[in-house]
């Protein structure tokens, strides 16, 4: 069975949170941050059918990760060898898998406040952006790190780090083991994800 924690448990939390007003920084992958998540707050914090919310969920998600990057990760070694159909329908399943698991979370964004401190170069087209999320008084703060790549001169979120576990990590992990459970073959992940996202 495919746990309901994928990489996305700290993203959504993190992007559906309203932003402090700090420093300014030079444009780059810390604005294309800070950007993302007042367009978020601004857009989900409504009152929002179930339908309505995830609908601009999707939207938001598709325009700041790049999902088939994600996808392709998280498949690990096994997408070398999936045929091109499950592949496919591997990264469909993978978008409907998310947003149905984490649009939800916007239900409540009150009391929360997110800042971003800093961005570094990790190599020539990424960069991780540093930012904490004050959840509640009397509690420390969580430290969430975005890995942001830019290509064709656009930045999409790759990666998120949370107090230093990496999210597509920890999913990547997670889907081997239901490949694993059932004989190294993709299909039995794909099954699940259909069964998940009601896709069968």
């Amino acid at each position: 069975m495919i746990n309901r924690r994928p990489f996305m448990i700290g993203v959504v939390l993190a992007l559906a949170l309203p932003l402090n007003s700090g420093p300014a920084f030079a444009a780059g992958a810390d604005d294309f941050i800070r950007d993302a998540g007042a367009k978020t707050f601004q857009s989900l914090a409504e009152d929002l059918t179930d339908e309505e919310r995830a609908l601009r969920f999707r939207e938001i998600l598709t325009q700041t990760f790049d999902l088939p990057t994600i996808a392709r990760f998280t498949l690990g070694r096994y997408w070398r060898i999936a045929s091109v159909e499950q592949r496919t329908e591997y990264v469909r399943l993978f978008e409907e898998f998310i947003v149905l698991a984490y649009s939800h979370r916007f239900k409540n964004l009150s009391g929360r406040t997110f800042t971003v401190r800093q961005s570094r170069r990790l190599n020539a087209g990424d960069q991780l952006v540093l930012s904490v999320i004050e959840v509640e008084k009397g509690r420390p703060p969580v430290r969430v790190n975005w890995r942001v790549r830019l290509r064709d001169s656009a930045y999409r979120v790759i990666d998120v780090v949370i107090e230093g576990v990496s999210m597509r990590v920890t999913q990547r992990d997670e889907f081997a083991a239901v490949i694993r459970r059932n004989g190294g073959k993709v299909e039995g992940l794909l099954d699940a994800l259909r069964r998940k996202t009601g896709r069968n």
